[in-house]
């Protein structure tokens, strides 16, 4: 079951954990568990996904709960009207604080 962190608006918000695809992918033959399938079930709607995260990143994954909100969500990332801020866990030193654009 994936843990849902927020639910409202006609949008659900969940906290994929590292690992996960988004979708199914040719190029991830040997994956068998997908977030939109996954979250589909569990709330028992179709779910449309408004953005992606790689497979190895966990974090929070946005998706549209009707079919006509998911562009008008994917145009806000598109147009950076999002803003997404990714922490990393790094081997070796850095600074204290360090901004990657």
């Amino acid at each position: 079951m994936l843990d849902i962190i927020q639910h409202a608006d006609g949008l659900v918000a969940i906290n994929k954990p590292h690992g996960l695809l988004v979708h199914r992918s040719p190029i991830a033959g040997d994956a068998s568990e997908f977030a939109v399938q996954l979250l589909r079930d569990q709330l028992g709607q179709r779910v449309y996904p408004v953005h992606r995260l790689d497979r190895k990143t966990g974090g929070v994954l946005l998706f549209a709960l009707e079919e006509s909100l998911n562009p008008a969500m994917q145009m806000l990332f598109a147009e950076g009207k999002v803003h997404k801020t990714y922490l990393a866990i790094v081997r070796g030193y850095t600074p204290d604080t360090l901004a990657i654009d």
